[in-house]
């Protein structure tokens, strides 16, 4: 009997082996019990909400997973990634503390590595302030460090040679980054014929490299910074629909289109809802197929509408500098052109002088003004409005997230023009710079 049941058990592994099955490899992480945050794994094929049990003082989840070798994953963490790798047969721990992760187990090395400190970084800021010149030598700084330290830690060949290639998009992807915010600049650079000519290079498919995190993600900001260059416009929808275009005509594997579309399609829409923006729905509609990616759209396609044209407006009630209430029905029977702004955004202060211009231009006519700060700080944010004189009706959101995340704005400045009976006429409506807004504004009924 005893012989049988081995018997059973070996033709149950040679039939597992031979279906090309991998034994489950399991992966615990763990936050401080403080932290709600919402934990989501990622991988190159779909996005896993991770389970957190509570315990004496940490909130913890483990995950197995069946691969085929290696992988690289990212764990979210609310809105900040940790790239992990993931290997069949090389469990790991890791708890997250002042937000630095280190690892335990078999897949301790590699993971180490790739979240360590590094000394020279690419911030956010530096998109918008160095010259050309100077970001390019801080990037050649940030590669040459990683595959340094790489070469020295003398991990897995096959895992090193992998890793090579997710620094080389890595570094594409700051190249993309910076070329796609080049409109976004107060002070305007013009990119060279090199610099553009690299940009080219990293919008080629590579099929092979797909799984490595930047990789798609270098491809599709290249993308929106060449539609840029070749359309030369304004027109955000337009540049989309550019590529969306050069995504759906030119790459053969279909999860790198639909990685496209879809983000692509969802950052917009995060950004400037799908009101007059037809197209892009449509494109999304028909590229993109992929369960999560559909349901998330679905969910987004849904917030938007609520701020289509005709729609009512959302409502606000936030304090002038006085400490007085200012709501939005305060302004019924008047155009309302709002301006969600912040004394530390630099975009922000270029439009100011502009702002000023048209409320001249438009003074004692039948539109009310109102700037609405997101600043973080109450005291900073009236005293600026003290010192710049700022005109209109200024009140403070005090971190209202629920007005921001319901309005669909996670970057400023956003403008929005509201009707006479507090009806949206464009919830992402042109900035005050922008010559065709007077030109708006003036043609309104009974302004």
């Amino acid at each position: 009997m005893v012989m049988k049941n081995w018997m059973f058990v070996f033709i149950l592994m040679v039939l597992f082996h031979a279906c090309g099955g991998h034994a489950e490899t399991a992966f615990t992480f763990s936050l401080p019990l403080d932290d709600e945050r919402i934990v989501v794994l990622e991988t190159a094929s779909e996005r896993i909400p991770l389970t957190l049990e509570r315990g004496d003082s940490l909130r913890t989840t483990s995950f197995a997973l069946a691969l085929n070798g290696g992988e690289y994953a990212r764990i979210w963490v609310g809105d900040f990634a940790f790239t992990v790798w993931l290997e069949d047969g090389k469990p790991w721990t890791t708890k997250l503390k002042w937000n630095e992760l280190h690892f335990e187990g078999a897949g301790a090395d590699i993971n180490n590595y790739l979240n360590r400190r590094w000394m020279h970084e690419i911030y956010f800021r530096d998109y918008y302030v160095m010259s050309e010149a100077a970001y390019l030598e801080r990037l050649e700084q940030v590669v040459q460090e990683r595959e340094k330290i790489l070469r020295e830690r003398d991990l897995d060949p096959n895992y090193t040679a992998r890793e090579m290639k997710r620094i080389h998009w890595l570094r594409g992807y700051y190249l993309a980054q910076m070329a796609s915010r080049v409109d976004e600049r107060a002070e305007k650079i013009v990119l060279s014929e090199k610099y553009l000519g690299e940009l080219k290079e990293v919008a080629k498919e590579e099929t092979v490299c797909w799984g490595i995190p930047e990789y798609p993600e270098a491809i599709k900001r290249a993308l929106f910074a060449l539609a840029g260059e070749e359309e030369k416009t304004s027109d955000a929808v337009g540049r989309m629909q550019r590529v969306l275009k050069l995504a759906t005509e030119n790459y053969k594997d279909k999860r790198l289109v639909e990685y496209i579309v879809h983000k692509s399609v969802m950052e917009y829409a995060g950004q400037k809802g799908l009101d007059g923006a037809s197209e892009l729905d449509r494109v999304h509609r028909a590229c993109v197929e992929r369960n999560d990616y559909v349901m998330a759209y679905e969910k987004m396609y849904d917030v938007c509408k609520k701020l289509f044209k005709g729609q009512p407006a959302i409502s606000f009630t936030f304090q002038d500098t006085t400490g007085n209430e200012v709501s939005l029905s305060d302004f019924m029977g008047k155009y309302v052109y709002i301006d969600i702004w912040a004394t530390w955004c630099g975009p922000c202060n270029a439009e100011l002088p502009y702002l000023a211009k048209l409320e001249k231009a438009l003074e004692g006519k039948n539109i009310c003004f109102v700037g609405i700060s997101c600043d973080f700080e109450l005291e900073n944010w009236k005293a600026f409005v003290k010192e710049e004189k700022l005109g209109g009706v200024q009140v403070y959101m005090n971190g209202d997230k629920e007005f921001m995340n319901a309005v669909l704005c996670n970057s400023v400045p956003r403008f929005m023009l509201i009707d006479r009976e507090g009806k949206y006429i464009d919830a992402n409506m042109t900035r005050p710079s922008n010559p065709e807004t007077l030109k708006t504004l003036e043609a309104l009924p009974g302004i």
